[in-house]
């Protein structure tokens, strides 16, 4: 099995909202589906299409959007869901400059997914500097997938950090002790445990290339930690910006190094 090498990662972060998905993608409704909302993974809603004998090559759904220029940034983060399982690139999110997506400048592969489980995805855009007006995203079935329902919630328009050229992650669980007296009775008898709250923090540092970010005194980031630029090997969620770091040696080179609290769900990297 080859190993991953880690030269094409990076580490995305910030975030500009596409669609809040909290109605009904309505721009575009592909015959044998229909548009709707369910209860959302954040907010109160996320936009569903519910398809019956739909083929394949097909956008299921799709919503207008005002005209906007997505050229300084680098992928999407959003919420999927299916009640089905579908492997990678079934499914893709596509950006156009024209109405119901008919000719789309981005499509985009999403990962792995399991039924009736949400997931966090990144998507990585494969010319950005083509989308300085982007009105129309959609949903897309790249083959004839089972009948079913899909969502979509939450969708943002994220940057690379310029510069970075490593990142670490620690990810954990507390475990809290439940050991009785009848478990102790015995000589040399083992402790219980069971598991409580997760906790996933880390530093990611490089080179000054722009801006620095700013310290998440009231407000968090998203924050995509990329093994690859392949859907789906990566780690998402939501952090905090806790330390920032700054050095100069005397080459002139400056350096950052940032640290992050995590917050909420972590959606692991898969494949």
């Amino acid at each position: 099995m080859a190993e991953l090498a880690g030269k094409t990662g990076g580490v995305y972060g910030a975030g500009l909202l596409v669609e809040d998905c909290e109605d009904t993608w309505a721009e575009h409704i592909q015959a044998g589906c229909t548009s709707s909302v369910t209860t959302g993974k954040v907010g109160t809603y996320a936009a569903r299409v519910t398809t019956v004998t739909v083929g394949a090559d097909v956008v299921m759904m799709s919503e207008l959007l005002s005209s906007t220029d997505f050229s300084a940034y680098h992928g999407l983060v959003f919420w999927a869901r299916t009640s089905l399982t579908t492997t990678a690139t079934q499914l893709k999110m596509l950006l156009d400059n024209t109405p119901e997506c008919a000719s789309p400048l981005e499509s985009l592969a999403l990962p792995v997914l399991t039924a009736a489980t949400w997931r966090q995805c990144f998507t990585k855009f494969a010319t950005p500097s083509a989308l300085t007006a982007i009105v129309s995203i959609g949903l897309y079935a790249d083959e004839d997938l089972a009948d079913g329902t899909f969502d979509i919630d939450d969708v943002y328009a994220v940057k690379r950090i310029g510069g970075i050229r490593s990142w670490t992650l620690d990810y954990s669980v507390d475990m809290l002790e439940t050991t009785d007296f009848a478990d102790g009775a015995a000589t040399n008898s083992p402790r219980t445990y069971i598991p409580a709250h997760s906790t996933w923090s880390g530093t990611f540092e490089g080179y000054k290339d722009g801006a620095p970010l700013a310290l998440g005194f009231s407000s968090t980031v998203h924050l995509s930690l990329q093994e690859s630029a392949t859907s789906g090997q990566g780690w998402v969620g939501m952090a905090f910006i806790t330390g920032i770091h700054p050095s100069v040696n005397i080459d002139g080179v400056i350096s950052y190094t940032y640290d992050f609290q995590g917050t909420g769900e972590l959606t692991e990297a898969s494949l």
